[in-house]
């Protein structure tokens, strides 16, 4: 009996097939063709899914990098950066902030400008604060520059230097409890900023100057009128109700919150109670409150601590200040 090898591509084993059996080797050969077909066709397939899968992964990859490579800052975030890379001990940092915030922003981009004047306003604030020694020497006597801005005269001789860089990098000087510091000159903000900035914003940093000009406060005591104080608190208040524009909305709460603050238990040299009653200046100031803005916000607030002061119930009231104090 003769015998034929039939190897059947793909599978690799030889198969059998007796020479004398042709219809069963038809039959044989017909099932093998369909197997054959079959995983021919589930190769084909499979490398088909294999080249959609890896097709899709690279055009994912190319996507992620194409979505990082045109991920940009914003003019604000590009400021901010520059901002923290600048030294708060140096008063000229802020003539190269002021530079920088013309290389960036334009006028009419009010959006991102409120955002970028809030972020120098706040950098100046700490330059104030850490930067001083770069522009005031202790041993230097700087009275004839206190308020020059506001009287319009000029600053003696020997001081003239010292004034063209403090004037030029957006300060005045001012002086309390006997020393000197640098506060933010608000003709400077306005001359180089409020061509830039939203018409609101305009209106919230024309509050602050005219408050740092009236001032608030010396040797930790409150030095305006208990009218004014009050009428602080309700001015921030409506501005906050109705602004709502993230750039500044911050600032505005600071503010608000300051004078609030203050309107409940006052400072360490003037508190709102004394020999454990009401202090008279804040008697004063909550009725002048009750009369003023009956229906605001900040009168509600205060009304049942403001009850229990007038009450002569002291350890009541004092009860309720922690959860009036903002934050």
């Amino acid at each position: 009996m003769a015998y034929y090898f039939v190897n059947y591509l793909g599978f690799g084993d030889d198969v059998i097939i007796m020479k004398t059996s042709t219809p069963f080797l038809r039959l044989y050969l017909k099932v093998l063709m369909k197997f054959k077909y079959l995983y021919l066709g589930l190769t084909v397939l499979l490398a088909s899914c294999n080249s959609n899968s890896n097709n899709k992964e690279s055009d994912s990859n190319s996507s992620d990098s194409s979505g990082n490579s045109e991920y940009a800052l914003s003019k604000a975030d590009m400021f901010q950066d520059y901002l923290d890379a600048l030294d708060t001990t140096d008063i000229n940092s802020i003539d190269k902030a002021n530079k920088k915030f013309k290389e960036i922003f334009n006028p009419g981009d009010t959006i991102n400008n409120d955002q970028g004047v809030v972020d120098i306003v706040d950098f100046m604030n700490k330059v104030a604060a850490y930067g001083h020694q770069s522009a005031i020497d202790d041993d230097i006597d700087y009275s004839g520059l206190v308020d020059i801005e506001i009287a319009g005269g000029k600053a003696p001789g020997k001081l003239e230097d010292a004034y063209e860089k403090i004037k030029k990098n957006g300060f005045r000087i001012r002086q309390s409890e006997g020393m000197y510091s640098l506060q933010i000159n608000p003709f400077f903000i306005q001359k180089e900023f409020y061509p830039y900035i939203s018409s609101n914003m305009e209106i919230m940093l024309q509050q602050i100057a005219k408050e740092n000009l009236e001032g608030y406060a010396e040797d930790a005591a409150i030095t305006i009128p208990y009218q004014s104080l009050v009428q602080r608190v309700v001015w921030w208040e409506d501005f906050l109700k109705n602004n709502s524009n993230k750039a500044y909305t911050a600032l505005a709460q600071e503010q608000y919150g300051k004078y609030f603050n203050a309107l409940i238990i006052g400072m360490d040299n003037t508190p709102a109670i004394e020999s454990e009653q009401i202090a008279p200046y804040f008697q004063e100031a909550y009725s002048y409150l009750k009369d003023f803005a009956p229906n605001s916000t900040s009168y509600q607030q205060l009304q049942p601590y403001i009850d229990l002061l007038e009450q002569g119930k002291i350890e009541e009231a004092k009860g309720f200040v922690e959860g009036l104090l903002k934050r």
